[in-house]
């Protein structure tokens, strides 16, 4: 059994354990920019100021070029040493940066090229065959299909983050890349993100129970096809809407602490008691969200303090599937497209004719034999 590094908020006496990453690189490693971005997304996109450190007051702070190890804890830092930074809570509240220069400098200098000039404004979701040609994993040419970065059911989000700067539609192509169908599933459950390392883009994976070992010792740390026509912002997005998730056991447990918690939530700072942590749940995301009555975060405050907050959803006959309880088994029933899009695939048929140590999703049985697990995280769940 493989241990987890810990990162750890230094300005929390108790209950301060922000996250759990899996050390699935070279003699149980991770590269230290890529947990310094997942900590950075978290910790109010502070990844171009702070720091990972061994000490809780951040000065033995940890060398750049050297891996994170296993088993060890480590602090996220950031410049103003005596400021109690805010975490975001969730997906939903996160502000993706408006400029690509905001972005983490590894993704910021990372050069895709433009779509084709035949492709007008990038093309859209129906076009990814014609640019990409093959998946932007595998290259392979056989059961590939559209997947989106930002999920098509984020209209709320991407209204308000990318509608305006963007000058692209959500279901355009610069929103996109062709995957292989198990590779799909496995993107929208949160088990790999893309991630640049070394100034190349590569696989990585994030949620190591999600998958078999040998998936990860075939596609971990592995570069993907070059990538063409994709908005470097709707990447990083994909990044972000992935590792929030991962959160959930920090909130969870501050509800047990005798100190009050900061989140930003759309912007703002907010302080939350222990007991409003108590009531506070992730919100559900639907297969089918209403453009016009998503639900919404509802916070009741008392001088200066949110003493309680809940998910108001005026759509009581809704089946949401909690962003806890999803499991990769039923990530073969999702489907990106849009309500009332003819669905051109049939990947429950594709993945069910997978051999199990293929697609990783082993029956009960086997699972114990096939799976190695790291640690045990939520997954997202994309519609």
């Amino acid at each position: 059994m493989f241990e987890p590094l810990i990162i750890r908020h230094p300005h929390y006496d108790e209950f301060n354990t922000l996250l759990k990453l899996p050390a699935l690189g070279k003699e149980d490693t991770i590269d230290y920019n890529t947990a310094l971005i997942i900590c950075g997304i978290i910790c109010d996109n502070s990844y171009n100021s702070g720091w990972l450190a061994r000490s809780r007051d951040g000065t033995r702070a940890c060398d750049p070029k050297v891996p994170l190890g296993a088993g060890e804890v480590y602090y996220f830092a950031t410049s103003d040493k005596s400021y109690r930074y805010p975490i975001c809570p969730s997906w939903d509240e996160w502000l993706l940066p408006s400029i690509d220069s905001a972005l983490p400098s590894a993704f910021a200098s990372f050069a895709i090229p433009p779509p084709p000039p035949s492709l007008g404004n990038g093309g859209y979701m129906d076009d990814l065959k014609l640019r990409d040609a093959s998946c932007r994993m595998t290259d392979t040419y056989d059961c590939c299909e559209q997947a989106h970065l930002v999920p098509a059911s984020a209209r709320d989000w991407w209204e308000k983050n990318m509608a305006n700067i963007s000058g692209f539609e959500i279901e355009s192509a610069q929103n996109g890349m062709l995957l292989r169908t198990d590779l799909h599933r496995l993107l929208d459950s949160g088990a790999w993100v893309p991630m640049v390392k070394e100034d190349k883009m590569v696989l990585h994976v994030l949620r190591n129970t999600s998958v078999s070992n040998q998936f990860i010792e075939q596609y971990h740390d592995r570069e993907m096809q070059p990538l063409i026509g994709i908005n470097m912002r709707c990447l990083f997005a994909r990044i972000a809407y992935s590792v929030l998730p991962m959160l959930s056991e920090f909130l969870s447990a501050r509800r047990l602490a005798r100190e009050n918690t900061l989140f930003k939530i759309d912007g703002e700072v907010k302080e939350w008691t222990p007991e409003a942590c108590k009531s506070f749940k992730i919100k559900p995301r639907s297969r089918n969200p209403s453009p016009t009555k998503p639900p919404r975060l509802e916070q009741v405050e008392e001088n200066g303090l949110v003493v309680s907050a809940s998910w108001h959803d005026d759509h009581e006959d809704e089946d949401y599937d909690h962003i806890n309880s999803m499991a990769i088994d039923g990530a073969c029933d999702d489907d990106d497209s849009p309500r009332g899009r003819k669905r051109q695939r049939s990947s429950s048929r594709y993945c069910n004719s997978l051999p199990k140590r293929v697609r990783g999703l082993t029956a009960s049985k086997d699972r114990h034999q096939l799976h190695k697990p790291l640690v045990e995280y939520p997954s997202p769940v994309s519609s």
